[in-house]
């Protein structure tokens, strides 16, 4: 479709784009609004449209901003920002009815169809220009003066307490971390005490049983020891008393003997008596028989002078040579019995010595033997007395490996007593950190109301002043409309310069340089720049 002068006119979605450019930056707006509200913890004034004749009590312009989203998804008439007072523009339809329903507005010269629609479709651009700028304009002044109004002081007292808050919570996060390390070092210091305890009670019940074993393995090797020499001395004993015996037996045989010789001696003697004697009287009977031969040799020398001569000669040599063996034999006899009784004095006096010397050996034997007795059984007797203190003391050592068991079973106990007071003071902490924070809250809360109490004024007085602006706006824009709609027309199809109307409605000749020279292909570039330059200068 094109006007009278050539010129192309463009489609609704043109516009439908621009309008939902506008709402993706209302909707940008209210989401940094709403980030700032959350980080300072102070609710910001509405801003939005709709919210200037609401007033406080009235309803949110986020509540309006999303009214209009949703009015936009179905493409209704558009709600001004300034409130419903304001002229609704019509939703344009893709189909030709759409142009049917739109309301025609004659000029006072009467124009043809294409330049009215035309005129109509400029009106509306401008207005919808003019409405973002509008928006823009409020939205920065109530920016300004909401940071205008935000005291720094209660801002900086804000953030001293949330630095206070932070460091507070800081140093119960230390405390509190400390706390876990305490426990943990508790629970690890306890741990290597049970574990050195358990360590020191196996060590000090394997040294008391080596040494147990020890000393009963010593004493039981001289126990046995001690068996052995006391065997080996009680064997020498019997020996001793057997070689004493023996000795005893061969005094009493050698007694026996010497009573013997002795007896056999004195049979001797007796024997050498009696020969002593038969060589006496066969003396004197020699002696008598020389006197009877002298006698006889007297009496008949005269007769038997030569006759018998020769035989009493012969008869004295035989019995001189009798006499001479008799002696000679006697003479042996007394030699052989004087050297058997001197050789059985020297064989009595050699056995008693011997014996005498035996006797000695075996008592020295015996008495060294008896005196090893006495000393093997005082070290029976030692080791005894040191095979019951070693039992005392293995009784001593398993009482004290009970008591190192009672020991470690009340560390134990320590243990679990020492995590619950943990346990306990962990409570304590964290119910002092939330009742300190909970107190610091209703504090933060009450300043907070204070504030606002103290904000709600300026606030109302505020609120006032803007619905004075705002219908200063709103009537500024019903005199723009009112010109766009019945003002003259320029050439090909031109609206009427709002710097004027703006001068008029207080908004000033700032933004008279946009609006000039707006054609169809403009219209849209125009939208774009205007959003663009918007964008830019809500950025800085």
């Amino acid at each position: 479709m094109a006007d009278g002068t050539g010129g192309k006119l463009k489609s609704p979605a043109c516009y439908n784009h621009a309008i939902s450019e506008q709402n993706a930056f209302s909707q940008a707006v209210f989401q940094q609004y709403e980030r700032e509200e959350w980080l300072l913890g102070t609710p910001y004034p509405d801003v939005s449209p709709g919210s200037h004749q609401d007033g406080p009590a009235g309803e949110g312009g986020r509540a309006g901003l999303r009214r209009r989203q949703a009015g936009d998804q179905g493409h209704p008439t558009r709600t001004s920002p300034q409130g419903a007072t304001k002229t609704g523009r019509p939703a344009r339809g893709a189909g030709p009815d759409s142009a049917a329903d739109r309301p025609s507005t004659k000029s006072p010269t009467g124009r043809s169809p294409k330049v009215e629609r035309r005129m109509t479709m400029s009106a509306e651009r401008e207005l919808f220009h003019f409405e973002l700028e509008l928006q823009y304009c409020g939205l920065v002044e109530v920016q300004l003066l909401r940071h205008k109004r935000r005291p720094p002081t209660k801002l900086s007292e804000m953030e001293s307490q949330l630095s206070q808050l932070q460091d507070e919570l800081k140093k119960a996060k230390e405390q509190l971390l400390s706390t876990e390390h305490s426990k943990r070092r508790a629970l690890q210091e306890a741990e290597d005490a049970r574990a050195r305890a358990a360590a020191a009670s196996a060590q000090l019940a394997a040294a008391a049983r080596a040494d147990r074993k020890q000393d009963v393995v010593e004493a039981m090797a001289t126990i046995d020891e001690l068996r052995v020499k006391l065997k080996a001395s009680e064997e020498a004993e019997a020996q001793a008393r057997a070689l004493h015996e023996e000795c005893k037996q061969q005094l009493e045989a050698s007694r026996a003997t010497i009573d013997s010789l002795l007896t056999d001696g004195s049979k001797l003697m007796d024997s050498f008596s009696l020969v002593v004697k038969e060589l006496e009287e066969s003396r004197a009977k020699v002696k008598a028989l020389e006197e009877e031969i002298t006698e006889t040799s007297a009496a008949k020398a005269g007769e038997r002078c030569n006759c018998s001569a020769s035989a009493s000669a012969s008869e004295v040599a035989e019995l001189r040579s009798e006499l001479e063996s008799t002696e000679a034999r006697h003479q042996e006899e007394r030699i052989l019995s004087t050297v058997e009784t001197q050789c059985a004095y020297e064989l009595m006096d050699q056995i008693k010595m011997e014996s005498d010397l035996r006797h000695g050996k075996l008592a020295a034997a015996l008495e060294s033997a008896k005196s090893e007795v006495i000393f093997l059984k005082a070290s029976l007797f030692d080791k005894d007395s040191e095979l019951r203190r070693a039992l005392d003391a293995n009784k001593k050592l398993q009482s004290e490996t009970t008591r190192a068991g009672s020991t470690d079973h009340e560390l134990k106990a320590q243990l679990q007593g020492a995590l619950q007071e943990i346990g306990q003071l962990k409570l304590e902490l964290q119910q002092y950190t939330s009742g300190r924070a909970s107190t610091k809250a209703t504090d933060a809360d009450a300043a907070a109301a204070a504030a606002e109490a103290a904000k709600k004024g300026e606030m109302e007085a505020e609120l006032r002043r803007l619905r004075v602006q705002a219908e200063q706006w709103r009537k500024a824009a019903e005199t723009a409309m009112a010109l766009l709609t019945v003002g003259k027309g320029g050439s090909n199809g031109k609206v009427v310069d709002r710097s004027e109307s703006l001068e008029g409605g207080g908004g000033g000749g700032k933004y008279a340089g946009l609006w000039d020279e707006l054609d169809d292909d403009a219209a849209a570039r125009k939208n774009g720049n205007v959003l663009r330059r918007i964008s830019g200068m809500w950025k800085k």
